[in-house]
């Protein structure tokens, strides 16, 4: 007696499990295309970027942090050229100027920072999303102006970085861009150091080519 009622329910709920699985299915086969289609377009060759860049740029030195307050405005251009797939080699030149008071005397003092930055990168492309990681050199200049004295001298380090481009197209060549970056550079200042590094993030355009 309870045999054939079986065999009837079993067919049924198979269809509607085929029924409840379908859309789920179908969204992983679509997700799936895309992702392929958008490593596929990683292999698309490129040449390179050139960059806007605006942020800030906050100098770990707990001294420039009492006489020029903590973060500043920071701007540059920057250049990236692809040397093989998912490698690119980067180029950034940026200019900072800040103006504070000297601790005792309360005296005005400027300070202006050209810092130089090169290294490599690997970056990927997936659908509209390109994100990037990478590390180079540094090669600060810097000027310090105030009543005491002019002070102009240069250090050198290293760094990390890490951020992502916004691509709407593979024919449209500006790319808004966001970056984050950790410097770590130390000048020699009489006879101990002042540190130089810090934390920088920001973003601008690229213009693709």
């Amino acid at each position: 007696m309870s045999q054939p009622k079986t065999r009837d329910i079993r067919p049924a709920e198979k269809s509607r499990r085929r029924r409840r699985f379908a859309p789920l299915a179908a969204a992983v086969l679509v997700l799936g295309h895309g992702l392929g289609s958008a490593f596929a377009q990683a292999d698309i060759p490129r040449q390179g970027t050139i960059e806007f860049f605006s942020g800030q740029y906050g100098i770990a030195d707990p001294l420039f942090k009492t006489v020029y307050q903590p973060g500043g405005s920071i701007q540059g251009l920057g250049f990236t050229a692809a040397l093989a797939p998912y490698i690119d080699f980067y180029f950034d030149l940026k200019l900072m100027a800040k103006n504070g008071l000297l601790s005792h005397s309360q005296e005005e003092s400027d300070f202006v920072l050209l810092p130089i930055s090169l290294g490599f990168r690997g970056a990927l492309s997936v659908a509209f999303f390109r994100p990037f990681i990478g590390a180079g050199f540094d090669y600060f200049a810097f000027l310090e102006s105030n009543p005491i004295g002019t002070i102009t001298d240069r250090a050198t380090g290293w760094h990390v970085t890490g951020g992502f481009y916004l691509q709407f197209g593979e024919r449209f060549p500006i790319l808004p861009f966001f970056r984050m970056k950790q410097t770590f550079v130390k000048a020699a200042a009489g006879t101990g150091t002042i540190n130089l590094g810090g934390f920088e993030w920001g973003g601008g355009l690229a213009i693709a080519f």
